[in-house]
């Protein structure tokens, strides 16, 4: 084999391998991406998200700062 059969051999691999990720490239385009599925945190919690709102009265300061 001389070497322009060589290089024909080798440029129709390589053009078929582009070809290949060509398709593979313009398929994912074509699909598009998946969209990630939100869960409510209610659903799997039970929990009524109420808070209770607890007012505390001010505490006394520590005994450092009446001594002054």
């Amino acid at each position: 084999m001389d070497f322009k059969k060589i290089a024909k051999i080798i440029a129709v691999i390589a053009a078929l391998c582009a070809l290949a990720v060509a398709a593979y490239f313009a398929v994912k385009k074509l699909t598009g991406k998946e969209k990630p599925e939100y869960f409510d945190d209610n659903d799997f919690f039970e929990c009524d998200n109420d808070l209770e709102i607890v007012e505390v009265k001010d505490e006394e300061a520590p005994a450092e700062e009446k001594a002054e």
